[in-house]
């Protein structure tokens, strides 16, 4: 099957360049056929599954059969890969114990047994909770392994326990140059940079009078100034620092009000609900700080509303793979005060489409800028959408998939 064109793709002919296209339509050509299972830990919520949705797609119309299937952790081996995140993400002290491994392996292998039959050419597994799924069932090869979480600064020791298990994997794939292991050889490694598909509902253009009447209906007060960062309730996404930079511009700005937006979606995230709950504590009375977390409320035009809408968007994770919410913002024309975390500082350059503050005393000061100069947060803004052009848009992602899945087939895995 010769591909011409495909509607998908062609819906960015003029977004991004004719030279890009082609590159896909050329990686695709020898792959057609190829049946591809991707293999995650939840349907909803998170990076992951937000990515799949989009890239399959793509892949599917460019004639790659795709496939998807989820394993459904059980408490032990989700409380488990919790800490072994925290540890590999933060670079937290600590050691893992042999009992400890044994048990998640074996909840692992029981996870996996509404899939033992699932065959296909090629298996894409991802992030940490997965990995030693090579290794467990070796008819999931040949196979590719996505890390997707923030590993620049690991601990040694979950770094060695995830390591034992990427033998089994062709390829390793990464969202940053950061992240990658440096114990892995250059050419069992590749970096997939991550995009958006500004077509999804979640990044349609709105109307101001539409997006003001969605606010609204959160609660929020569309004639007072509104500080926004949308991200998941997740200790490393750091809300607790956002409502401390909303107090700080108080201070000056007594009409600002702040959301913090994260339904809670993921069924893998174990700690999102003691996290809302603790935010819910300090944010005490105050009737401007606005934790919005219930995925019914939080559909895709709201939360495009937040990112369009309001007068300045954080991110403040200490810990960052990549960051799509970022990418998501700075697409709707809106500078954000980000972080020097891994997947924050790969997207934002420093005073021209962002701004990058750790602490929150200088965090607030890029605030009360962006609100009181807002012809320079329309030309931050103007810059991170052309960024966000250049770089981070869907084609880009499925150049780097394709050719990622082109370097698997060539040393001999699929058909």
């Amino acid at each position: 099957m010769t591909i011409v064109t495909t509607p998908g793709l062609e819906r960015f002919r003029g977004l991004v360049s004719d030279a890009l296209l082609a590159e896909i339509y050329d990686l695709a050509r020898p792959l057609q056929g190829l049946h591809v299972l991707h293999i995650n830990t939840t349907a909803q919520g998170g990076g992951v599954a937000a990515l799949l949705r989009v890239l399959l797609p793509l892949a599917r119309e460019l004639g790659i059969p795709h496939s998807w299937r989820v394993v459904q952790l059980d408490e032990f081996a989700a409380t488990f890969m919790a800490r072994l995140t925290d540890m590999l993400q933060g670079g937290e002290p600590g050691q893992i114990t042999a009992e400890d491994q044994r048990q998640f392996l074996d909840s692992l292998r029981s996870a996996m047994q509404p899939l033992a039959e699932e065959r296909a050419d090629l298996y894409y597994v991802h992030d940490i909770q997965l990995a030693p799924l090579g290794q467990l069932f070796p008819h999931l090869r040949p196979s590719l392994w996505f890390n997707h979480i923030d590993t620049a600064q690991p601990n040694p020791a979950a770094l060695q326990y995830i390591s034992q298990f990427l033998d089994a994997y062709a390829l390793c794939t990464f969202n940053t140059p950061f992240s990658v292991f440096p114990q892995l050889p250059a050419e069992r490694v590749a970096v997939i940079t991550l995009g958006i598909d500004p077509f999804s509902e979640r990044h349609l253009p709105l109307s101001e009078a539409e997006g003001q009447k969605l606010l609204a209906g959160c609660g929020i007060d569309p004639d007072r100034p509104l500080i926004t960062q949308v991200s998941r309730f997740g200790r490393w996404k750091n809300p607790w620092q956002v409502i401390e930079i909303y107090r700080l511009v108080k201070q000056r700005r007594p009409e600002v009000q702040v959301a913090l937006v994260g339904a809670l979606e993921a069924s893998d995230d174990i700690r999102a609900q003691a996290i809302l709950a603790d935010l819910q504590q300090w944010a005490g009375d105050d009737p401007d700080i606005h934790l919005l977390w219930d995925p019914a409320q939080l559909t895709a035009p709201v939360v495009n509303a937040f990112q369009r809408f309001s007068q300045v968007i954080l991110q403040r994770s200490s810990r960052e793979g990549f960051g799509l919410t970022v990418t998501e913002a700075m697409w709707k024309y809106q500078p954000v005060i980000g972080t020097s975390a891994t997947g924050v500082r790969y997207q934002i350059t420093h005073g021209r489409d962002g701004f990058i503050a750790d602490d929150a005393e200088s965090a607030a000061g890029y605030t009360l800028q962006l609100l009181e100069e807002r012809e320079r947060w329309r030309q931050m803004g103007e810059a991170a959408h052309r960024s966000v052009q250049a770089r981070f848009l869907l084609p880009v992602m499925l150049r780097d998939y394709l050719a990622a899945l082109g370097r698997v087939q060539r040393q001999g895995g699929g058909v």
